[in-house]
């Protein structure tokens, strides 16, 4: 690569970056003032009490789904820059470990909930956020991969305008159907459809992984080396 081809490259970056900064500010703005109805809602027809043992439980929620990515959400970057060949098993490996180690998460909670609900006070259907560990944790990846390619705006269609708009809908939708558990249905529904969201973008990007197959040796060795940045 000639001198001004590597400044032809650097510039490119550096534009990209700063495209994706804006796109990542105006994603911010655009995710608070959706959240805007869902706190309105929760506060004005399911209650403050309610309100305040979903915000609780997502705590325990959103903080096992982190530690379920193993680190990959930094350390994907690294892999996908030192790999030549089709990346999509790279990312395949990760969000297969991230739902494996999700699902375990998931059991735990499921069967022990009192770290999500300390007051001793849920619903069966509230017990169910833990089925949003396992797609919040690939989600993570599926956009890590992305931001990778310079796709913020993956990011702000999924956790800007899909996610917290999906939960204001369907917080005030769950009032009239199920004001008990209304608030934890609407969580769930926006998780999902941001990690649908999030893989119709992965897909677009990097396509299906062919030939892909699980290995007990990778997965291990991906472990490892992912507990340092979990921690």
């Amino acid at each position: 690569m000639t001198d001004a081809q590597s400044s032809d490259a650097h510039g490119g970056d550096l534009a990209a970056l700063a495209k994706g900064g804006r796109t990542s500010f105006l994603g911010f703005l655009l995710r608070l003032a959706a959240r805007l109805p869902f706190l309105y809602i929760g506060g004005q027809y399911y209650g403050k009490e309610a309100l305040g043992r979903y915000a609780s439980a997502l705590v325990v929620v959103e903080l096992a789904a982190m530690l379920c990515t193993l680190g990959e959400k930094r350390g994907l970057a690294q892999r996908l820059s030192n790999h030549d060949d089709d990346p999509a098993p790279l990312i395949a490996d990760g969000l297969f470990l991230a739902m494996l180690v999700g699902s375990v998460a998931a059991l735990a909670l499921w069967l022990v909930p009192a770290p999500m609900f300390p007051s001793g006070i849920y619903g069966e259907l509230d017990r169910m956020l833990v089925l949003a560990i396992p797609p919040l944790a690939m989600t993570e990846l599926l956009l890590a991969a992305q931001a990778y390619r310079f796709d913020v705006g993956a990011t702000v269609r999924a956790r800007a305008i899909v996610e917290p708009w999906t939960i204001s809908i369907m917080a005030g939708a769950m009032v009239f159907v199920a004001p008990e558990s209304g608030l934890s249905i609407a969580y769930l529904s926006s998780i999902y459809a941001a990690f649908f969201t999030a893989a119709w973008s992965f897909l677009r990007t990097y396509g299906i992984p062919r030939d892909w197959r699980p290995h007990p040796v990778r997965m291990a060795q991906l472990t490892l080396r992912g507990l340092p940045l979990a921690a």
